[in-house]
């Protein structure tokens, strides 16, 4: 009885859903965000910005918060356009998924060979580092432990797309270039990995209920990890020896198209992270075949708008004007600072213990300053999981979409900064 009521709930909504011509609204919103992207690159190149720069403020202007307080648009076109931004989340995680095959693609056996030893020291102190700092400073500024030992564990998380955007943007190749690739595809699996060490404890902290165990704390956060790792790779082994078959543009484009958003679906269903499982796709496309797939150029293509739609849409949930109290700003100033020192500072660290390039030691940290992706997907489970804590959640959301405002436009031009300072830049 109950399944056939959801069936007559479901048809309801369908109903309504064409009877106020939803697709068509969001249809408008996908051309409005489009051809205002077009306008932000014709704009961003002539001032020498990174392209990322300028569709992130581009979102931040688009959003829900701004629109709300313009005064020639009624309450309905408002509450319409607030509803279909949030239906959008799917554009993010295709986002991700695509961007993740391309961190893995990057990642060939021999470059690991050759950069294991730095990569392993860089990743871990800068991720140790940032987690450390901000734990410590929310802790000194009077924060509770399990807000400071949550927020701690997500700014371990460096956001690859931003990172690799600015470097496709500016055609970067070299050392620095691969390391910072290799790292950026590392350093969220270590960023998961504590995030899952975190939470519990942190959830256990503020209800004051519940135990500890080296089961929750450890071994399944790590076999999530494998098994993403596992899926990912035997995925992506099947794909590119199908993919190189073919000379066909059309069949190579879906082949790759299944695969990526395939691995997603079935990481989301098996509870694992896509993320993961896409770099894993990806470096199944660099080290398991002899041929060149030739994939890269269609790659690139088609995933121009949906890379900028990510970053628009990631803009406008950016809701600066409900963060405007003294308290809340020196929380997210502290945080950010101490996120910047610990990545910047423990990523030269690493690097020098490495013995890295002088270069490597002296710009690898610029490069990992952004956070939205990985950290605002944690910070959305953070919401989910605090359900019984609700302030807590909005609070690390907050937190999170606020400082992702500050380092996606630091991020992106630190990163600039140190490929072309180091002489990797083709243009």
């Amino acid at each position: 009885m109950g399944s056939l009521k959801s069936v007559e709930d479901l048809q309801g909504l369908q109903d309504w859903f064409v009877l106020n011509g939803v697709s068509d609204i969001d249809l408008y919103i996908i051309a409005l965000l489009i051809f205002l992207a077009m306008l932000i690159v014709l704009l961003v190149k002539k001032m020498h910005i990174p392209i990322v720069v300028g569709y992130v403020f581009l979102g931040m202007l688009l959003s829900v918060s701004v629109v709300n307080c313009l005064p020639f648009l009624s309450a309905e076109v408002k509450r319409w356009y607030a509803f279909s931004v949030e239906t959008f989340d799917y554009i993010p995680d295709l986002a991700l998924a695509f961007i993740a095959f391309t961190i893995g693609s990057e990642l060939s056996i021999k470059i690991l060979k050759n950069l294991g030893k730095k990569i392993i020291l860089i990743v871990f102190f800068e991720s140790i580092g940032a987690f450390l700092l901000v734990f410590l400073a929310l802790l000194a500024i009077g924060q509770p432990f399990y807000l400071a030992i949550i927020l701690g564990a997500i700014a371990s998380a460096t956001a690859p797309a931003a990172t690799v955007m600015v470097l496709k943007e500016y055609n970067a190749q070299g050392s620095l270039t691969s390391t910072l690739l290799a790292v950026v595809g590392i350093d969220d699996a270590l960023a998961l990995t504590l995030f899952s060490f975190a939470e519990p404890i942190s959830l256990i902290k503020i209800s004051g209920t519940g135990s500890l165990s080296l089961s929750n704390a450890f071994f399944i956060p790590l076999c999530e990890v494998l098994v993403s790792v596992l899926l990912g790779g035997i995925i992506g082994f099947i794909s590119i020896k199908l993919i190189v078959k073919y000379e066909d543009k059309t069949k190579k484009i879906l082949i790759l198209a299944a695969t990526v958003i395939g691995t997603s679906a079935i990481s989301v269903i098996w509870g694992i992270s896509p993320l993961i499982s896409n770099m894993a796709v990806g470096f199944s496309y660099r080290n398991f075949v002899d041929k060149n797939p030739g994939i890269a150029e269609y790659l690139e293509v088609f995933t121009i708008p949906l890379y900028a739609m990510f970053f628009i849409l990631a803009g406008t949930k950016i809701r600066i004007m409900a963060v405007s109290s003294i308290g809340f700003l020196i929380m997210a100033l502290v945080y950010t600072l101490a996120r910047m020192i610990g990545k910047v500072g423990g990523a030269s660290l690493g690097a020098y213990l490495a013995d890295a390039e002088p270069k490597i030691k002296k710009y690898i940290g610029m490069g990992l300053l952004s956070q939205v992706g990985v950290a605002v997907a944690l910070a959305y489970t953070v919401q989910k999981d605090y359900a019984a804590f609700p302030k807590i959640g909005l609070m690390v959301f907050n937190i999170l979409l606020f400082t992702t405002a500050l380092t996606e436009v630091i991020g992106p031009l630190m990163t600039k900064y140190a490929v072309i300072h180091s002489g990797e830049a083709s243009n």
